[in-house]
Order: structure tokens, then C-alpha cells, then sequence
């Protein structure tokens, strides 16, 4: 499976703190909702980068943080892993971005909200500037917190040896993508995010999204469905997987962990639907911990829940 050496990848996009407030009761609406309140690094690209170093791949950071206290442990928490940072840059004003999520007793999310403006300051001046060698890898992967002209500067950099993953935020921010489809080898959205790139109902089944977002000229497609499981769809085959069964913690993080798991697989040279059992399983480990990457995740983690 692939060469001796393992694949290399350069993520760009987000990395902040998630700040998580779980009730301890369902929350009310329109009154003052007591929870407990914890921190810990996230970001879409951050949360990928850290994943994708649990199993075992290579990988350069490329994200802005702010002049602040929080950029500082976050800058800490990274040169504490063996990621490659010379694309990690700080902002003179913007300060690092802040993302709140309220949990449900359960460890379902009620909602979050998020300022990502630092963001918009990475772009394609920024990411010239930075050095050639860290283009020098075998995937680009791309969170849509991007400006759509940086998406569009990444997927200039795609060639024959360099395919390109885009991962979905959220249906506002992945329209970003919709005229980079055909330069997407690797797409990882939710239903909603498939609906709005493919121009059609929520509600559409997820095997018709598929074809959809193929026919717009994806490559590969992953849709996660939440306790539907996901749908892949690629090389003339479309399947859907079943969630795996497990205790549930916290949802903050699993989708990051299933388009890691997901990539790496897929580099590595497993087929699809070997990708795609690893990625529920990786999913499965993060919704079993408090944090937005799960320390059990490991290459022979996944082998074990997927044997």
C-alpha cells in the first residue's frame, strides 16, 4: 500500500479555542442557562493537522493567529507536536479567532457561534510569501474558512502528484467552493453543505447529492449524515456506511476526525469503502472524548474497530 514513506500534507485554514458550554439540564430558551464551561485547541484545519498526525502522515499547518494571549497557547500547544509551522503566521490586529459551542446534556451541539474574521488575512500574497518547499506535498487540504480567493489560489496549486481535499465549515461558507468543484479530488460536507454546492433539497437523498456533486466534477465525495452514517461516492461507486454504535461525549471534533481518517486512507492507497469504515471509526473515538481530537487515535486503533 503506497511507498515505505508516508504521505505528506499541508493544511490551511482555521485554528482557535473551542470553548464548550455543556448544561447540565436541557437549555430554555430565552433565560440565563447554567453549564459548565471548559476549553481546548480546535479549528477545522488544526483539529485535521493534529489528526493526520495521530496516523502517522507528515504534515505542514498553514493558519493565522492573533497578537493575543490565545494565539500564544495555541502557538504553545502546536510546537508541542511535530507539525511543520512555517506556515503559522500572526496578525498585527485581528485578534485569534473564538468559536463557542453550547452542548446539550447528551453531548449533542444546540449551536455555536464564531468570530472568524482573523481569517480573511490568509491570502494568496500570504500564502506566497511563505516558503516553496512547504507546497512540496502530495495533498493540499483546505477548510472552507477560507477566502474563496485563497480556495482559488490552492487549487491552482494542484497537479499531477498534488491532489486537493476541501472540507465544509458550514452551507454559508462552502458556496466558496461551488466554481472549484473540478479541482476538488477529495470533498468532505455534511447534507446541508452537499444541498447548497449541488443546488438541490435538503432533503434529496444522499446518493443523489453524490451523484450531483460528482457530476459538478469532485472527485471523490464524502457527505456525513450524523446518525444516518456518511455516504461515499467515487470512482463510479456510490455507498452509504452505517454510524458505529458507541457512548457519545461530545460531537465537537468528529467531523474533522472522519475527513482525516477519511485522507489518510485514501493516500495511503486503501479503496473507498476501506477509507470510509476508518473514518466512522475515527468519528467514533472522537465523540467518546472531551476534546476535539481524540488522544486513543492511532493506525491500530482504527484497525482494531474496523477488524
Amino acid at each position: 500500500m503506497g511507498s515505505d514513506s508516508p504521505p505528506r500534507v499541508a493544511v490551511i485554514g482555521a485554528c482557535h479555542l473551542d470553548r464548550k458550554a455543556r448544561a447540565p439540564a436541557p437549555y430554555v430558551e430565552g433565560a440565563s442557562n447554567p453549564v459548565e464551561l471548559r476549553g481546548c485547541p480546535g479549528g477545522v484545519a488544526r483539529n485535521l493537522a493534529e489528526n493526520l498526525l495521530r496516523l502517522g502522515l507528515g504534515v505542514e499547518l498553514v493558519t493565522r493567529l492573533g497578537p493575543d494571549a490565545e494565539g500564544d497557547a495555541l502557538l504553545a500547544g502546536l510546537r508541542t507536536l511535530p507539525l511543520g509551522l512555517a506556515g503559522v503566521s500572526r496578525s498585527a490586529a485581528a485578534p485569534t479567532a473564538f468559536h463557542l459551542i453550547a452542548l446539550q446534556p447528551d453531548g449533542e451541539m444546540l449551536v455555536a457561534v464564531a468570530d472568524m474574521r482573523i481569517y480573511d488575512e490568509i491570502t494568496p500574497a500570504l500564502l506566497r510569501a511563505l516558503p516553496a518547499a512547504l507546497w512540496e506535498a502530495e495533498a493540499l487540504v483546505a477548510d472552507c474558512n477560507l477566502p474563496q480567493e485563497t480556495l482559488a489560489f490552492l487549487a491552482g496549486l494542484r497537479q499531477k502528484g498534488r491532489r486537493m481535499a476541501a472540507i465544509g465549515v458550514s452551507p454559508a461558507k462552502v458556496e466558496r467552493l461551488r466554481p472549484l468543484l473540478a479541482a476538488c479530488d477529495f470533498l468532505v460536507v455534511n447534507r446541508r453543505e452537499a444541498a447548497v454546492l449541488a443546488g438541490l433539497d435538503p432533503e434529496t437523498a444522499p446518493t443523489a447529492l453524490a451523484r450531483a456533486l460528482l457530476a459538478a466534477g469532485a472527485g471523490e465525495v464524502v457527505i456525513t449524515l450524523g446518525e444516518a452514517g456518511i455516504c461515499l461516492a467515487g470512482g463510479g461507486a456510490v455507498l452509504e456506511l452505517a454510524k458505529l454504535p458507541g457512548p457519545l461525549t461530545d460531537v465537537t471534533g468528529a467531523g474533522d476526525a472522519l475527513a482525516a481518517a477519511f485522507l489518510a486512507a485514501r493516500l495511503e492507497g486503501r479503496d473507498l469503502e476501506s477509507a470510509g469504515r476508518r473514518a466512522l471509526a475515527a468519528a467514533r473515538l472522537t465523540v467518546e472524548s472531551n476534546d476535539s481530537v481524540s488522544a486513543e487515535l492511532t493506525p491500530e486503533k482504527l484497525e482494531q474497530i474496523t477488524a
